[in-house]
Order: C-alpha cells, then sequence, then structure tokens
C-alpha cells in the first residue's frame, strides 16, 4: 500500500474526552494507517484532549498532534485542521463517531484509481455499541457517482464518510464559517459544481447514539438548507448546468417544509411568510397549497376570537 495517496485525519472535539478516545482508536486501527492524525481542541477546559490521546499509548508511523481550535464551531475547527494537514487527501470524522478498520484502505485504492475523483463518502450504520455493527467482507467493486443534480436534493454525505483531497478543498476555501448548519453540504455541492464527486456503497462508519447528542432545531435545519440552497443559485453554476429549476424546487421545498413546521408551533404569520415563498418559487405543490389554506383559516379564527 506504499504507493497509495497520504491521509491526514481531522477530528474537532469538544469536553467529550472519553468519546474522543474511542474515535481516535478506530483511527489507529485502520489497515491503511494515516499519515497523521489531527486533533482539533475546540474549546474543551484544561488539556482534555491531551489526556484522552495519552490513554491509548504509542502510535507507530502516526504523527499524532493537538491544535487549538477559534472556538467558532464545527466549520471553522475543520478548516483549523485544514491548514495544519499535510497529508494529499484529508479525512473528516466527528469524535463521537467510528470507523471500521476497510475504510481508508477502501477510499485510498479509490482515489489512486480515479485521479479524476476528488470527494468520496461511504455509508454510515447508526448504534448504540460498535461491536453490534457487521464487519464488511469486501470492497465494492463500483462507486455511486453523486453528480450536482442528485447533491442539490439532498446531502448525500455524512461528513464522517468522506476523504477528499486535501488541495481542493483549500482552493475552494474550505468549510464556509458564517454557515451555523449544513457546512458540509455546501461544501461537496461546491466541490461537485467543478469535480467529481462519489459514494462508495459500503457501511464504513458508525454513526452512535449516545446520551450527550443535541436534539436539532428542525425548524432552523430547514432555514440553513435554504441558506445553502440559495447560495447555489446565487454562484450560478446551476444556470451553467441547466439545473436552476431543480435548485428552485428543492429551495421551494425548504420553504415548505419550514412553513409547515411553524405552523405546528402555532407560528401561524411566520408560517405563511414561508409558505408563500414556497409557492413563488414552485407553485405546482398541493400539499404547500393545503398547509397555507389551513393556516389563512387559522388566522381569520383567531382574529375572531381575539378580544
Amino acid at each position: 500500500m506504499t504507493d497509495l495517496p497520504t491521509i491526514s485525519v481531522i477530528i474537532p472535539t469538544c469536553h467529550r474526552p472519553q468519546l474522543l478516545a474511542q474515535a481516535v482508536r478506530s483511527v489507529l486501527s485502520q489497515q491503511l494507517p494515516p499519515r497523521e492524525l489531527i486533533v482539533v481542541d475546540d474549546g474543551s477546559p484544561g488539556a482534555e484532549a491531551e489526556a484522552a490521546l495519552s490513554t491509548l499509548g504509542a502510535c507507530p508511523g502516526v504523527q499524532v498532534r493537538v491544535v487549538a481550535g477559534p472556538g467558532r464551531g464545527p466549520a471553522a475547527a475543520r478548516n483549523a485542521g485544514l491548514r495544519a494537514a499535510t497529508g494529499e487527501l484529508v479525512a473528516f470524522l466527528d469524535d463521537d463517531d467510528w470507523w471500521l478498520p476497510p475504510k481508508l484502505a477502501w477510499q485510498a485504492e479509490w482515489f489512486r484509481a480515479r485521479p479524476e475523483l476528488v470527494a468520496l463518502g461511504t455509508l454510515r450504520a447508526e448504534a448504540t455499541h460498535v461491536e453490534s455493527v457487521p464487519q464488511p467482507r469486501r470492497r465494492p467493486r463500483r462507486l455511486r457517482i453523486l453528480p450536482l443534480r442528485t447533491l442539490i436534493r439532498a446531502n448525500r454525505l455524512a461528513t464522517s464518510g468522506v476523504v477528499a483531497r486535501h488541495a481542493c478543498l483549500l482552493r475552494l476555501g474550505g468549510f464556509d464559517e458564517s454557515l451555523l448548519l449544513a457546512q458540509d453540504w455546501d461544501m461537496w455541492l461546491r466541490v461537485a459544481e467543478e469535480s467529481e464527486v462519489a459514494l462508495l456503497p459500503a457501511r464504513l462508519v458508525v454513526y452512535r447514539r449516545h446520551e450527550s447528542q443535541r436534539s436539532r432545531d428542525k425548524a432552523e435545519m430547514r432555514r440553513r438548507e435554504a441558506d445553502v440552497i440559495r447560495r447555489a443559485l446565487g454562484r450560478r453554476c446551476l444556470v451553467a448546468k441547466s439545473l436552476q429549476g431543480v435548485g428552485r424546487r428543492r429551495l421551494a421545498w425548504a420553504h415548505g417544509r419550514l412553513g409547515r413546521l411553524l405552523a405546528g408551533e402555532g407560528k401561524i404569520e411566520a408560517a405563511i411568510a414561508e409558505l408563500r415563498e414556497s409557492m413563488e418559487l414552485f407553485p405546482l405543490n398541493p400539499v404547500v397549497w393545503a398547509a397555507l389554506l389551513r393556516c389563512v383559516f387559522a388566522r381569520r379564527v383567531l382574529a375572531r376570537t381575539d378580544p
């Protein structure tokens, strides 16, 4: 495997030393060890990250280092890792996820075979205990190419499964730190606008369910999705590739879904605004029409009952 491209692994972490130690252990157990492992400590008190790494013992052939994160969230932490990395490829792993042993080897082999490939993700398994996840038996013979048309409809790449060409991500400016959520989707869209993005159809990442996970505000997620799509439309690449209609429909879906979520929370005026925005982008969705009519009716009922 000496002719395979070198890999830098980037793990952002914040105040989760036990989970971090387990994630790092999965990196050091790879059939193809990375050149380096960069842990971006993004605000842990004291020296938690160093203490977690010290429990793992020696790591022959792998340079392990901790860099200080800027304390501005996961996008900025990953960018700090990108700037510190030296490998031809970079692989991302969240501190509460886990890799199965063949992951890096299988992905590196595909990068060697396909010079045009820039970003390659994998499928993921969800589990509470890593031991319950079956080990993959053989490397898939084919990739699933993810064209821009597919990625604009939904983010098909889990960040912890992605390996990408380091130089390309740096040239694109890294992850957009102004986005509060969905920074990874924005990144993969920008890559797909000019390069090949693909999915390796094998479950090589374990997304672990645990008590410290935060429940996400679904309405806020839809707002950030809309931001990502709006930015993609603004870059004009969708127009050049005749995908503007696909982008507008996806943006309409985000506004429509947000409107229905807000209606369910009783925020009728905000819901009506989002549903109207959805209709302006794509007026043929009967679900949005029905939701808007219900909101208008509810507003009239509320107006009659107000003293």
